[in-house]
């Protein structure tokens, strides 16, 4: 990769930016409590970077359980929201450099997207509470595609939508189903695994990064 040529990075939301695994989690299990149903946090890595749509599909065949479509789904977000709602959201909220990060791309006039699998309103709200969305030029959600990752449709709607080719684009992720996603829409993609994440496979990755301050780190080497 060129670092010279990329113009756009795409960055991947929960997990990468926000640390907000371990509320998605509770923010389940709340939801299943009706249900007698727990996620044991041991089995949650391999839902890290799926879509709500294939964790709930999982969650019904793996316990046998009995609840519509999309049902499950709605509840968990409801509960997500009302979790999720920081007031210092620097110190609790934002992956470590994640400000810090997003702003040295923002003030050296690279293109910003956020491509995530989560839903439009979840990832309004917290780029909203936490000041973070006036960084970014557009944002791409499960909302706005028919398949979500690791199918490419989320990048590809990023690079079309900057009118980019694939590489010069840099996206940042967490999860295996992410780097996928990524590298199957023609961009390069540096993974920065997590608590959550770090035992799946990221050999697909163009460089696997500690943290979002080795990124800034990357572009301001020589």
């Amino acid at each position: 990769m060129q670092k010279e040529n990329i113009k756009a990075i795409l960055f991947d939301l929960d997990g990468t930016l926000f640390k907000s695994e371990r509320y998605h989690l509770a923010a389940w299990n709340e939801a299943l409590n009706k249900f007698n149903i727990s996620i044991d946090p041991s089995l949650y890595p391999i839902y890290v970077g799926k879509s709500a749509e294939w964790i709930e599909e999982d969650i019904k065949k793996r316990f046998d359980a009995d609840f519509k479509k999309g049902e499950l789904i709605k509840e968990k977000n409801k509960i997500f929201v009302n979790l999720f709602g920081y007031t210092e959201w620097d110190t609790e909220g934002l992956m470590p450099f994640a400000r810090k990060s997003v702003q040295f791309f923002y003030d050296n006039s690279f293109l910003l997207s956020i491509c995530t699998s989560g839903s439009r309103e979840e990832t309004v709200m917290k780029l909203r509470n936490s000041d973070m969305e006036k960084y970014f030029n557009t944002i791409f959600t499960a909302d706005d595609v028919k398949l979500c990752k690791p199918a490419p449709d989320i990048y590809l709607a990023a690079i079309n939508h900057f009118q980019l080719e694939g590489y010069q684009c840099l996206a940042i992720e967490d999860t295996q189903s992410g780097v996928i996603a990524a590298k199957d829409a023609g961009a390069f993609c540096f993974a920065i695994p997590n608590e959550h994440s770090k035992k799946q496979d990221f050999s697909a990755a163009d460089k696997v990064l500690e943290s979002l301050n080795d990124l800034i780190q990357f572009f301001n080497s020589k």
